[in-house]
């Protein structure tokens, strides 16, 4: 194991607990605010935003992974089940996010007086609120209160008749007045949050993520790419306009590769290698490495820029350094090692001076440098049942070919060419550095090669 591990998991918990007790998470309806304005994590800006949503989704999926606390698993599906209802339109396309201003009030949709919580509630149901919640007289935001659990010890022991009442004061709290959504689409967005969903269904199971992000897809597909793959930057009231920038294409391989282990659709790896491609292609710095921001079709500025710091996103270098290390191992392309390998080093030069503003870089790094196992499932009847739990739990990359998806699976990853399906069931090929071992037939013994 690592030294200092444990350390570095407590401190990790410590943050993703507190900010999940305070005002920062919204209590009531789901979802986090951008940021917060004190160092209890109380009072926030009141605007939430859909990238921070779906990169929270998925590190919180990542703690309740490492820990299998509920309390994790629950800020998931809050913050999930909040942008399914708030955040989506009616194709299944992912909006920007909701303002802080209510009737010109900055945050006023979100706070409580305990008279109000009074009218709203039975008296038991408003006295349960009030003490879990913390809404007191004196308040503690502008003379109302935010909600919050920071002053409560027994917050991840939840009270069953509490999320009837919650939904009771969601309801009135609609009806209060109605946020401002900003209803643009911006594909990079969109991306993270198809990432989010498609870790949300391998690691819980639940089929409603895994529909909203194929919807997700389904939706950049036919109205924000162009026939020959191209991606575009935004849509609109059923436009889409300005060519895409690195952001786009990195993110969404990603998100692709994502769905893939979710799926084992082999449009989507099939979409993420062309991707790829295009990428090397419009954005590829030959001479020093690293990938510039825009294409090099776009409009020229006078100088075109490379960005390589994780802020509040990561940088698109980070994740097209992940991506390229992903299809490397899942394909066994010497091509996409060889250009991983460079992308790396270029993003290993720029983490050097200050490694905490290239997290996500570092993780790109990780992906390469940790051991990692690769399988080939050849079925002759669909997606063996579990394989996916399987594949998530043990860090496996996964290939999956069947009669339907063979051609497919072979444009995307050659090597598969020469497994043949069988004529019933399944067989595993577990691979490690690129040698696959002799292939066993049943899920069950699989695990115990593991």
């Amino acid at each position: 194991g690592l030294e200092g591990a444990p350390d570095s998991l407590h401190m990790a918990e410590t943050t993703l607990v507190q900010m999940a007790r305070g005002g920062l998470f919204d209590q009531i309806g789901g979802g986090f605010s951008r940021y917060s304005t004190d160092k209890r994590w109380l009072a926030p800006h009141f605007e939430k935003m859909l990238y921070d949503n779906a990169l929270l989704a998925y590190t919180y999926l990542e703690a309740f992974q490492r820990t299998e606390r509920q309390f994790y698993r629950v800020v998931v599906e809050r913050t999930l089940d909040y942008v399914l209802r708030e955040l989506t339109g009616p194709s299944g396309e992912f909006y920007c996010g909701q303002d802080a201003d209510s009737d010109g009030e900055e945050g006023g949709y979100y706070l409580f007086t305990p008279g109000e919580v009074e009218r709203v509630l039975s008296a038991g149901e408003s006295n349960l609120f009030c003490k879990w919640y913390g809404i007191t007289q004196q308040g503690n935001f502008e003379g109302k209160c935010i909600p919050n659990l920071l002053m409560n010890p027994d917050y991840d022991r939840e009270p069953p008749e509490l999320a009837q009442v919650r939904q009771k004061l969601y309801e009135y709290r609609l009806n209060r007045t109605k946020l401002h959504r900003d209803d643009k689409v911006l594909t990079a967005w969109n991306a993270l949050m198809i990432a989010a969903l498609a870790k949300a269904y391998r690691v819980l199971g639940e089929t409603k993520y895994l529909d909203a992000a194929c919807r997700a897809r389904d939706f950049i597909r036919e109205n924000i790419a162009l026939p020959d793959g191209r991606l575009r930057l935004r849509w609109r009231e059923g436009e889409a306009a300005h060519a895409g920038q690195l952001d786009d294409y990195a993110f969404y391989a990603w998100a692709l590769l994502e769905l893939y282990a979710a799926n084992f659709d082999a449009s989507c790896l099939m979409e993420a290698v062309s991707l790829a491609e295009q990428m090397r292609e419009l954005f590829w710095d030959e001479q020093r490495g690293g990938f510039y921001l825009t294409a090099n079709d776009a409009e020229q500025l006078i100088a075109r820029p490379k960005e390589t710091y994780d802020g509040a996103m990561p940088s698109g270098n980070s994740v097209a350094g992940l991506v390229l290390v992903r299809l490397w191992k899942l394909t066994g392309e010497e091509k996409w090692s060889e250009l991983a390998g460079r992308q790396l080093s270029f993003l290993a030069g720029s983490a050097q001076e200050y490694p905490a503003g290239f997290s996500f870089a570092l993780l790109s790094i990780c992906e390469m440098l940790y051991p990692s196992r690769e399988m080939v499932c050849v079925t002759a009847n669909g997606v063996p049942d579990g394989l996916c739990k399987l594949s998530e739990q043990n860090r496996l990359h996964t290939l999956l070919k069947s009669r339907e998806n063979a051609d497919l699976l072979t444009q995307a990853v050659p090597f598969t060419e020469h497994y043949s399906v069988p004529k019933s069931g399944n067989a595993f090929y577990l691979c490690k550095n690129g040698a696959c071992a002799a292939p066993v037939y049943d899920l069950e013994e699989l695990k115990r090669m593991i």
